[in-house]
């Protein structure tokens, strides 16, 4: 993880190749100096002189060579040092990587749903009460709001970002003032319809969770169970906002670390720490929080979940509704980075 510093880099190549050249020229400059005709002298008859001329014209040169050591050294301890000051660099970014990292294991552990459903079983429970929140809007838009109203058209993506608002403030009279607040004012009156159709079926819901029977919504495709212990659509906000937004900032924090002391492949490996942590429900609720009004920073650029594949272990054919996986990343980002396993997987065993 850690950038080294190179102690013989390219600047002391060329260094080094100035070193060498001095260092031949001294050798050479005692035969230069008295086998040229230029001085009149040859070593046979005139050592005193030789031996003077020699150590007067040799003494520059070697405290050049001495001075050229002396750089050298202080060169290799300037290295040193500025490898320290990286490694603390480093040092203090890990330590406080971690220290994030523990509290979101905290946040998991201590995410609960009334008094059964605990840490990442609960991720489940609210992973499938989004689909099931979605399906039953759907489904009210569907069959009822269109024909009721032919002229009054919902586009898809107000209907998801209707149902994820919904699952994740609930309805009531705290919590759907932030869902109109959020919709705007032209799609009040549906949102209106919904609140009562869902209001009204809560009651059932409630009895059926009672006689120990699932509950379930229309699909296009038939029918989908939900089978949870709680009564769905009461919100999730306590719960998942602050882990949501403690993740965020942990992935912000590796992506904003400085790119003098970590490269793209050192900020992916931390932030697949971060994956490694996160069950596959929770990859499906974090891509559906990315896609809903509430979790538009998550691919705002630089689109945290493309670029370091944040989702990377998301199993693709259980995120089958609205937008799905592939529709909204792709298959891979602009550092040719695989943004899903789940084709790798198959392939490895189906082989």
């Amino acid at each position: 993880m850690k950038t080294k510093i190179r102690t013989f880099d390219a600047n002391f190549g060329w260094i080094s190749l100035v070193f060498v050249i001095a260092v031949l020229i001294i050798l050479f400059l005692p035969y230069w100096l008295t086998q040229f005709q230029a001085f009149e002298w040859s070593l046979s008859d005139k050592p005193g002189e030789i031996g003077d001329a020699i150590g007067g014209t040799m003494g520059p040169f070697v405290a050049i060579a001495a001075a050229i050591l002396t750089f050298l050294a202080f060169w290799v301890q300037y290295k040193a040092n500025d490898q320290q000051k990286r490694d603390l660099e480093v040092e203090r970014f890990e330590s406080k990587f971690y220290s994030l990292l523990e509290i979101h294991r905290n946040n998991v552990n201590e995410t609960t749903i009334g008094k059964t459903v605990i840490g990442r079983k609960a991720f489940v429970s609210m992973f499938n009460e989004l689909k099931f929140t979605y399906l039953i809007v759907l489904d009210f838009y569907t069959n009822n709001h269109k024909k009721n109203f032919p002229r009054d058209e919902v586009p898809q993506e107000i209907l998801y970002n209707i149902s994820y608002i919904i699952f994740f403030f609930g309805i009531g009279p705290n919590s759907s003032p932030l869902v109109m607040d959020l919709i705007g004012k032209k799609y009040h009156g549906f949102f209106q319809n919904v609140e009562v159709f869902i209001k009204g079926n809560q009651k059932i819901w409630r009895e059926e969770r009672k006689k120990g029977n699932k509950i379930a919504a229309n699909t296009p495709t038939g029918v989908f169970e939900l089978d949870i212990r709680y009564k769905p659509c009461n919100g999730h906000m306590s719960k998942l906002s602050h882990y949501i937004r403690h993740l965020f900032q942990l992935v912000k924090y590796v992506h904003d670390s400085s790119d003098a002391l970590f490269t793209y492949q050192d900020k992916y490996d931390y932030v697949a720490n971060i994956r490694s942590q996160l069950s596959a429900h929770e990859q499906l609720l974090l891509f559906y929080n990315a896609i809903s009004v509430l979790g538009k920073p998550w691919l705002d650029e630089p689109n945290y979940l493309k670029r370091y594949c944040v989702v990377k272990s998301i199993p693709l054919p259980l995120a089958d509704f609205y937008k799905t996986p592939r529709q909204v990343l792709g298959d891979e980002n602009e550092f040719k980075k695989k943004i899903f396993e789940w084709d790798e997987i198959k392939l490895r065993l189906q082989q």
